[in-house]
């Protein structure tokens, strides 16, 4: 059953993503709890089991309140130089480096349209998640987004409007180059109107999602009227982290 079918049954599929989002918040939390035994596992904070309390959690309180919908869902964890990634379904994640692609999350698809993803009436559970361990460097630029971004605009696309806002802020004559006042906020809002342009335009325009539905035979023209949620991180040394030493 896909998130579509949720919505036709009067589901809030909103709702219960935003349940599953609190949860791993507040599982995320614990790490920073010095009273939380999690707190002196800081450095094996692990993005697949916290997805899978968080889900644990979801799922109890989704039942309690009849919360009927369901989820993709992608968490990330920095640690040190590495970042460890949990996703399920066809949320996505990239990492930018030097104006170039160094990592690329893939759909997790059932079938065309149907994703994986969480929730009472699903099958797939959080074990189900790709997991990944990416080394990271300062300045890294890391997107994660819905497939409302991924369906309607084409990774050379995405990776054009990033080339162009870094233009902007870089410090010339540098190698490697220094950002100066680079807002992610800005770059998350550029990608995330340019992919709901691409959704609602009437005319003619070529996407991933009408290529992989082509691919299925199906006939389908232009992009994909869909939630779009776009956040974008720069990776830098951190400044202040709590002492966990005993």
């Amino acid at each position: 059953m896909n998130v579509d079918i949720y919505i036709l049954l009067g589901a809030n599929s909103a709702l219960y993503s935003g349940q599953l989002m609190h949860y791993a918040n507040l599982e995320m939390d614990r790490y920073e709890d010095i009273e939380d035994p999690l707190f002196l596992k800081y450095n094996d904070a692990n993005p697949v089991d916290i997805l899978h309390r968080s889900y644990e959690q979801s799922l109890a309180d989704a039942k309690k309140k009849k919360t009927l919908g369901s989820t993709t869902a992608c968490i990330a964890v920095l640690r040190q130089d590495e970042l460890r990634v949990a996703n399920i379904g066809d949320c996505g994640i990239s990492i930018i480096r030097n104006n170039h692609y160094i990592f690329r999350s893939e759909e997790q698809q059932h079938a065309f349209n149907f994703p994986y993803q969480l929730g009472i009436k699903s099958r797939d559970q959080p074990s189900h998640a790709q997991a990944f361990n990416v080394q990271v460097q300062k300045d890294d630029i890391i997107i994660m987004a819905t497939d409302g971004l991924y369906d309607n605009l084409f990774d050379n696309e995405i990776l054009q409007l990033v080339r162009e806002h870094v233009k902007k802020h870089n410090i010339a004559n540098q190698r490697p180059s220094l950002f100066r006042n680079f807002q992610p906020q800005i770059l998350s809002d550029v990608l995330a109107n340019a992919a709901k342009e691409i959704s609602e335009s009437n005319r003619h325009v070529d996407t991933p999602f009408q290529r992989n539905a082509m691919k299925e035979g199906l006939l389908v023209e232009g992009g994909k009227a869909d939630d779009i949620s776009v956040i974008v991180a720069v990776v830098s040394d951190c400044e202040d982290s709590p002492d966990r030493r005993l």
